[in-house]
């Protein structure tokens, strides 16, 4: 919230920071994945599987969105370093209420499970180049996505209470 002369008002929705956070996620989870990739054990791997595989057609979409953060999360988490995973769940926390807007749609979801799970199998197989590659498509197309939704649906969006700002 900020303040707005005697009153508060929830903060807009601000594109270009959406588009810096995109920047700084792709580089740190990009680089916490190459470290779980190095691992000799990557069976947690199969935790965070399990936590996608939970997800059906029935789930509240709240859950859906806070089990797509969780994902980012805890695959930052498996790679050992504490910077890396605080950066990322910092990032994340900072789009929740962005990327709540975004998946609306099952066409959305499932896109994000498709990747979401490719990006598991190529870290499960401990494939480096792939797993960064599929990661850093995700973000930067997941960026992309939302920018042109929030951008494209300002007006219904502030009709709804949510501002967008440049």
């Amino acid at each position: 919230i900020c303040r707005d002369g005697r009153g508060w008002t929830v903060s807009p929705i601000n594109l270009a920071e959406l588009e810096q956070i995109a920047v700084y996620r792709e580089a740190v989870e990009v680089a916490a994945i190459r470290l779980t990739c190095a691992l000799d054990d990557r069976s947690a791997v199969d935790v965070i599987e399990a936590m996608l595989d939970c997800c059906d057609t029935g789930t509240p979409r709240e859950e859906w969105h806070r089990i797509g953060m969780d994902f980012h999360i805890e695959l930052a988490r498996l790679s050992g370093n504490d910077f890396l995973f605080r950066g990322v769940r910092d990032a994340m926390t900072r789009l929740s209420r962005a990327r709540w807007l975004e998946v609306r749609d099952e066409a959305a979801l499932g896109r994000a499970w498709a990747e979401h799970h490719a990006i598991l199998a190529a870290v499960r197989a401990g494939g480096a180049d792939e797993a960064a590659r599929l990661l850093s498509s995700h973000i930067v197309g997941s960026r992309d996505r939302l920018v042109t939704s929030l951008h494209n649906d300002r007006r219904g969006l502030r009709d709804r209470g949510f501002a967008v700002g440049a």
